[in-house]
């Protein structure tokens, strides 16, 4: 079996327990327009994450800044994909928003998790991971910390932003000390 098909698999194993204790729903928060809920596709820049490494430029591969910068990629827990893509894609010019929604990595649609990703620049296994979504974000710490798990368990070293508790919320800086 090909390496691909059994990054696939493991993918969707991993998901399968993660919705098994989070179930996919609906975006939290409606489309401000209609570009929102547009379905984008691999020929407007989404991957899909696997096994490290992920296919990324060289530009777009940095430590965060802040939440949101230009090597800011959105992620969600899609059915059994995980698909990515950078927040400010080529794509997002013609988009109303200016920028890319992590539903329109769903279409609208069910999502069990979201947030944002960086790859470093020197490590191509490790990734920088929050829950930062609107819509789909986690709601505790307990599945922030699982999500984070299915990104460990398909091999990738990963630097959580954490959670503010003051906030109860996703942390939206990543700070040195945690």
């Amino acid at each position: 079996m090909p390496l691909q098909d059994t990054s696939a698999s493991i993918v969707s194993m991993k998901l399968d327990e993660f919705r098994g204790r989070f179930p996919p729903h609906a975006p939290r928060r409606a489309p401000a327009n209609e570009d929102e809920l547009r379905r984008l596709e691999e020929s407007d820049g989404v991957r899909l994450v696997g096994a490290p490494p992920l296919d990324v430029p060289e530009e777009y591969r940095r430590v965060p800044e802040h939440s949101g910068d230009n090597a800011c990629h959105l992620w969600v827990f899609h059915g059994e994909e995980i698909p990515h893509i950078l927040e400010h894609a080529p794509v997002a010019e013609a988009l109303e928003s200016g920028v890319v929604k992590h539903t329109n990595l769903t279409g609208g649609k069910k999502a069990s998790c979201g947030g944002e990703l960086w790859l470093d620049p020197i490590d191509d296994d490790k990734l920088y991971v929050n829950g930062c979504s609107g819509r789909y974000g986690p709601r505790t710490p307990v599945q922030l910390g699982a999500a984070v798990e299915v990104f460990e368990q398909l091999g990738y070293k990963v630097k959580s932003f954490g959670w503010d508790d003051e906030a109860n919320a996703p942390e939206r800086v990543l700070w040195p000390s945690k």
